[in-house]
């Protein structure tokens, strides 16, 4: 982790104090990608993103992007709650069940910059995106056991299961993202390239991830 943000470090100071002269204007290209492929933590997920960018400088592009990527993280606890009978929230029942693993369903909005070393057939580039996530979470429980014990007061219930029910983050929640990485083009005809590329995302309030994408930009 230490290497690649030394390496990002070093980027960013190419990229605001260039060594050579560009003789291409700014803002005068623009080109658009679409790239799919998988999304891992500790478990395989999905991801799938939409891509805009133009030229800073011969070498500098800024782009923005847009996505959707579905993670889970493992996890592994028993919760010992209570729940009502029917509609009627004046009688109550224990519940128990086991969580096995959060879902995150994850829409990333990012401002970023990608850094072409090389233009060539083959052109390896560096990035480096912050954005927001806007995500839902939700648990992927066992099968409940309910009705164990019954009561008509909270307080009659025994001791274990008069914890309110577990809380996660929930749907409207948005919280700051950070993606850089390397990649390759690999240009196929004059205005199409196939893009392959790595990411490493440091996500607030959801599990980082890894990402490995393929797609094409025109």
């Amino acid at each position: 982790m230490k290497r690649l943000i030394f390496f990002f470090l070093i980027l960013l100071c190419k990229i605001v104090f260039p060594q050579d002269t560009d003789d291409s204007k700014a803002l005068s290209s623009f080109r658009f990608s679409v790239l799919g492929g998988a999304a891992f933590s500790s478990n395989l997920g999905g991801s799938f993103l939409i891509e805009g960018k133009t030229n800073l400088t011969q070498n500098l592009d800024i782009k923005l992007s847009i996505g959707y990527s579905y993670l889970n993280k493992d996890v592994y606890y028993s919760v010992k709650t209570y729940g009502f009978l029917g509609a009627d929230q004046y009688s109550y029942r224990s519940v128990s069940y086991n969580v096995n693993k959060i879902l995150y369903d994850v829409f990333p909005a990012s401002l970023g910059f990608e850094y072409t070393f090389i233009h060539d057939k083959l052109s390896p580039y560096g990035h480096l995106e912050i954005g927001y996530n806007y995500f839902n979470s939700h648990l992927e429980e066992s099968p409940s056991a309910v009705g164990e014990a019954y009561a008509t007061t909270l307080q009659g219930l025994p001791a274990e299961y008069r914890n309110d029910p577990p809380r996660i983050l929930d749907g409207k929640t948005t919280a700051y993202r950070i993606a850089f990485g390397i990649g390759t083009n690999y240009k196929l005809t004059q205005n199409l390239n196939l893009d392959v590329r790595y990411v490493y995302q440091i996500n607030k309030l959801l599990v980082n991830s890894n990402q490995l994408l393929i797609g094409l930009n025109f």
